[in-house]
């Protein structure tokens, strides 16, 4: 016998038999990369009835398998074939899950025990199992799904099982990292981006335009932007909870575009946004392509840019590091992240994954192109990709805070036909980089961890 080996003790052998006939790991048994042994409780009983169940101790409803049968079981199947890894199958059990099941295609032998009725004597959960385990917060009428759940969860992990190795790496629940590769629970788990196949449109149903193209870059970042969200918006439980390090300087940007704007408008916008940002603990920084701001309104000339990249070019010289743009409120082909944990959680596995680098906050202050028109939402065939993100932008970013997030979202605050209230921009302002403040990160080995 060769490869891991799976012994079920069951009242209903034949059942996880023919389950384990078909598919991957039927053909994985005939491989002899696995092996599965069915042992029936019955076989094992010592009355002519072949009885495996009594009453309950202190009365009560149902029927208990007997300590004899089971224990007598294992010890057979243990003289017969060699010790093994004991796991009673018991919704009482911690629940099994993807690092469970990691673990485990790394023993050799493992027995799992499947119970009936009310369950077995609990002497053998006691004295003769290594460990217990539940699939979740449900009750079976027996142990014998369970098993066949972790057989094949445990199985498709072991080498030679799957086709494609890298299928079971970046499956849901995979602890590979989507910017490096490099798995390590630092990192928490995803949840898998979305597949499709031919036909390219079905009843008027398209596919991503970008897994179309054969841009592999393009359809790598699209992969990893989509685990990212569907993650973060269906089991935010899978991610850390990263913190901003104390070091991470903090910008905020408002960013003029190609319009017209009286400089004593300009002056008040600087005026509000620069008191939001001493508030929060940012310094200002103007983008202007057209015009500089007055030294009246607060801001040096040496804090004023004619573009983003002109402004990234002298953070990265200042500072020794990328400076990560984040655009504030929604903007086309951007990652929307609504809330400072996904948002440092996306910077983190995207890019550099550098939270130590310099943070900006770009504020759009009138029509300034890409990042004052309203997010598009196209239909799932027809999304567009969002590989060129503008300007040099890496995401958007949405409080997570309920008024701030209601409005950076209404159209006042994304229409490019006008200016953004002051006050309200201001106020947008500050509940953002209160967020962020909130996960900045005192202690330098927290620093340490999150750049490791």
């Amino acid at each position: 016998m060769s490869g891991q080996a799976f012994e079920v003790f069951t009242l209903f052998p034949d059942a996880v038999a023919g389950f384990l006939r078909g598919g991957l790991v039927g053909k994985a048994v005939a491989r002899e990369l696995v092996s599965v042994h069915c042992t029936d409780y019955r076989e094992f009983a010592t009355d002519r009835y072949r009885t495996v169940d009594d009453s309950p101790y202190g009365g009560g409803p149902g029927m208990v398998m007997k300590i004899e049968p089971v224990v007598a079981a294992l010890e057979h199947v243990t003289a017969l074939r060699g010790p093994m890894h004991r796991i009673l199958l018991t919704p009482a059990g911690p629940r099994f899950d993807q690092r469970v099941a990691e673990r485990l295609a790394v023993v050799p032998r493992i027995g799992l025990l499947c119970g009936r009725y009310e369950g077995i004597d609990d002497r053998v959960r006691e004295h003769f199992v290594d460990e217990c385990l539940s699939l979740g917060d449900f009750v079976l009428n027996g142990g014998e799904v369970a098993a066949l759940a972790i057989i094949e969860a445990v199985a498709r992990l072991r080498e030679g099982v799957l086709g494609n190795p890298e299928s079971a790496a970046r499956d849901s629940f995979s602890l590979q990292d989507m910017s490096s590769g490099a798995g390590s629970e630092d990192h928490g788990a995803w949840l898998e981006h979305p597949h499709f196949t031919r036909p390219p449109e079905f009843r008027g149903h398209g596919v991503p335009q970008v897994l179309l193209a054969g841009d592999h870059a393009d359809v790598a970042r699209w992969r990893r932007e989509q685990a990212w969200r569907r993650t973060w918006a269906l089991r935010p439980d899978l991610r850390p909870q990263r913190t901003l390090p104390a070091e991470t300087p903090l910008y905020l940007v408002a960013h003029f575009g190609q319009g017209a704007m009286d400089m004593s408008e300009r002056a008040a916008w600087i005026a509000a946004l620069a008191a939001a940002a001493r508030e929060g603990g940012a310094e200002l920084r103007v983008v202007a392509p057209n015009h500089r701001a007055p030294e009246a309104a607060g801001v040096p000339r040496a804090a004023q840019f004619r573009s983003l990249k002109d402004l990234a070019r002298e953070l990265r010289r200042r500072h020794g590091a990328t400076p990560r743009l984040v655009a504030l409120g929604p903007a086309d082909d951007l990652p929307l992240a609504r809330g400072a944990a996904p948002l440092l959680d996306l910077l983190a596995a995207s890019g550099a994954g550098d939270l130590s680098a310099p943070l900006v906050l770009v504020l759009p202050c009138e029509a300034a192109g890409d990042l004052a028109r309203p997010a598009a939402n196209p239909p799932q065939g027809r999304s567009a990709p969002s590989s060129e993100p503008a300007k040099g932008l890496e995401a958007a970013f949405s409080p997570a805070t309920g008024l701030a997030s209601g409005l950076a979202e209404t159209p006042s605050m994304k229409d490019s036909s006008g200016p953004q209230p002051v006050a309200a921009a201001a106020r947008l302002v500050a509940v953002a980089l209160a967020e962020l403040k909130s996960r900045r990160s005192t202690n330098p080995s927290e620093l340490r961890h999150e750049q490791q």
